[in-house]
């Protein structure tokens, strides 16, 4: 169903995407199409010195290099722009990922600072009951776990995917007008 959202232009892609454009393509990828097409290059050169029919197959055979190189370029370009959108979403949860893993070593680091305490106080309280006096070790100061990553802070950063992206990326018009648009359609959401 078309939300009103979307632009006139927009509700004719999807319609065409969804009930026009894949008979073409069924029809030239059926196998025996195929077949024929390759077969109607015998007759264009067997009857080369009929003008009217090698002009005929030759029109056709034209129009049907037209045709499947125009759906080879969009399928090409619709999949480019799906892979891009399924490495996004591999990114995010890859974020998501490490943001669980930093904040897993935070919570173990600070048990490990809470059993530190209890020891010290334990071995403060048995000192105090034999009598002896507490050594105290000095504790090392628990480590900054951003400033431990290859490149620090900038990858905790809101804008580090972003960025990234347009630094490593081959950026292309075309892609990007079409991955604007470029959602699951209400039925595989």
């Amino acid at each position: 169903m078309a939300t009103p959202s979307k632009s006139a232009l927009e509700r004719i892609n999807d319609f065409l995407d969804r009930y026009v454009l894949p008979w073409p393509v069924r029809f030239l990828t059926f196998r025996f199409v195929i077949l024929f097409t390759i077969a109607l290059l015998i007759p264009l050169i067997a009857f080369a010195n009929n003008t009217v029919l090698v002009l005929g197959l030759n029109s056709y055979l034209n129009t049907m290099s037209v045709a499947v190189s125009s759906i080879v370029l969009l399928y090409a370009t619709i999949a480019e722009a799906r892979q891009k959108q399924i490495a996004d979403l591999q990114e995010m949860r890859a974020q998501e990922d490490h943001i669980h893993v930093t904040e897993m070593h935070t919570l173990i680091m600070q048990t490990l600072q809470n059993q530190n305490d209890q020891m010290a106080e334990l071995q403060q309280v048995l000192a105090t009951l034999t009598g002896k006096e507490v050594v105290v070790v000095e504790q090392a100061e628990l480590p900054d776990l951003r400033s431990l990553h290859p490149r620090g802070y900038e990858r905790f950063s809101e804008t580090d995917l972003s960025q990234r992206w347009q630094a490593g990326v081959h950026h292309n018009a075309l892609l990007a007008t079409i991955r604007e648009g470029l959602s699951a359609p209400a039925d595989e959401e």
